[in-house]
């Protein structure tokens, strides 16, 4: 669900745009363009419309870019690394490097970002407001695009997920009952039927006053039902890999020495233990790790006369994650770090490695990947 086009980085952050948001972006500007900005000012040309409707979508999506900014900011103040923000439909939605720990802080991230989008709805349309008389074009846009974000503010505050009032059902529940899952689950079910109501009522509204403007209500509700199906399913992915320490799924390091060829560490462990990573030691001090791919890309003809010593990856260059980390944290190191593997240590000795594969299996159990 995360998958996008990348279009920069704010605070850090890599900002993405799903497909599907170039159709509502579209969508929007027609809307603007043919229906409410002849009826607000009335006498401009056709083509002055469709200009102001277009700053009134910019406008509306960088809002939006700035709720979820918001939410992100007070995010990573706890702690909680946001690795993306993909802007969908009506929205945008975070991938977060782990779940939140406490119900306070779901509650005060769940609210930075309507925050946001009440203070740019006072923003827009006062500024509106105080250059209407004498530029009513550029007053009218400024004020459409805060009536935009209070009904965003509003709109976001319904409760069920995956918008920011579902956020906050959770908190509450959490808070109350002390099961993350449980409230999740609520919160989730309670998403999924407000989208229902929102797609029924856009139907009924589309066959009973054929009213086009109803197919809007069908999108939200599919949006609404679509998202909260997956946060869910996300909270169980986050609280599987939270259960599970990088020890637990670790491959355990075979200790050798750096002065081995790679014919010896062949015909002596790789042939008989089947292990793939093993650790080269110089001068009986870790000095990197040599793994069964790096031997098995030179030349057979090379291997007697050449030494773990040149095919190893030093061991100062591997990222790290300690044996009592999560796999969670240890999926974020990889992320992080653009590696599909790390050294697990115990007490700051290596003791084994931990690959995507090995987490990703906590996962999907029985299935190679």
């Amino acid at each position: 669900m995360f998958g996008g086009i990348r279009i920069g980085r704010l605070a850090g952050i890599p900002f993405l745009i799903n497909p599907t948001w170039f159709l509502v972006f579209a969508l929007f500007v027609f809307t603007i363009a043919t229906q409410e900005l002849p009826q607000m000012i009335i006498g401009e040309a056709e083509w002055v419309y469709w200009v102001c409707a277009v700053t009134v979508a910019v406008l509306f999506f960088g809002s939006l870019v700035a709720h979820e900014l918001g939410h992100s900011l007070v995010s990573r103040r706890f702690g909680i690394p946001v690795l993306s923000i993909t802007l969908y439909l009506f929205g945008g939605v975070a991938q977060i490097g782990k779940e939140v720990r406490r119900a306070r802080e779901e509650l005060l991230i769940a609210l930075a970002g309507p925050a946001v989008s009440l203070a740019l709805g006072g923003l827009f349309w006062g500024v509106g407001d105080l250059i209407f008389a004498w530029r009513p074009l550029a007053g009218v846009v400024l004020q459409l695009a805060g009536l935009l974000n209070i009904v965003v503010l509003l709109f976001n505050l319904v409760p069920g997920f995956p918008l920011d009032g579902g956020r906050v059902l959770r908190a509450a529940i959490w808070g109350l009952r002390g099961d993350y899952l449980e409230a999740t689950k609520v919160a989730s079910v309670s998403g999924q039927m407000i989208g229902a109501l929102f797609i029924a009522g856009g139907i009924f509204l589309i066959f009973t006053q054929s009213d086009l403007g109803a197919f809007w209500m069908v999108l939200i509700g599919w949006f609404l039902i679509s998202m909260a199906r997956t946060s869910y399913s996300q909270a169980h992915v986050q609280d599987a890999l939270q259960r599970h320490k990088a020890s637990d799924v670790m491959e355990s390091l075979i200790e050798v020495s750096a002065l081995l060829t790679a014919d010896e560490l062949y015909s002596g462990y790789l042939r008989t233990t089947g292990k793939q990573f093993y650790l080269a030691l110089m001068y009986d001090r870790p000095a990197g790790v040599v793994t069964a791919h790096m031997v098995e890309r030179i030349p057979r003809s090379v291997w007697g006369i050449t030494p773990l010593a040149l095919l190893m990856r030093p061991i100062e260059s591997i990222p790290v994650v300690r044996a009592d980390q999560s796999c969670q944290e240890a999926l974020l190191g990889m992320e992080q770090a653009r590696s599909e593997w790390l050294q697990v240590t115990e007490h700051g000795h290596p003791v084994g490695i931990v690959t995507r594969a090995a987490v990703l299996s906590l996962l999907y159990p029985g299935r190679q990947l």
